[in-house]
């Protein structure tokens, strides 16, 4: 039983220290994005997948694996697709919303 319980804590620690340095191994070679790195991410019709996208890059913000703008470029978005646009503008600080027809002057100015 003791002989278990010896296999059993030492396989937790090797766990523990292979995901320990594979963090840290992943936090060494992430790539740091400079200053002008900017996600855009195009609206379309009524925002299909839009949600999904948006949380999915406000998900790897709070792990500390992007550390940038989210920028929905309205493609073609129908009323409905605005709303949600809006909504997930104002939700998340970060998330904007700006025509595609404008979207080189907002990347020159910010």
């Amino acid at each position: 039983m003791e002989l278990l319980l010896d296999v059993l804590m030492a396989g937790i620690g090797a766990l523990g220290l292979a995901f320990l340095s594979w963090w840290l191994f992943g936090r060494l070679l992430r790539p740091i994005p400079e200053e002008s790195f900017r996600v855009v991410i195009p609206g379309r019709g009524e925002g299909e997948g839009l949600e999904q996208t948006v949380r999915a890059i406000i998900w790897l913000r709070g792990l500390g694996l992007l550390n940038c703008p989210v920028v929905i470029a309205n493609v073609d978005l129908t009323a409905e697709g605005w709303e949600m646009a809006l909504r997930l503008a104002q939700r998340w600080p970060g998330v904007v919303l700006w025509p595609m027809s404008d979207l080189a002057d907002y990347m020159i100015r910010s």
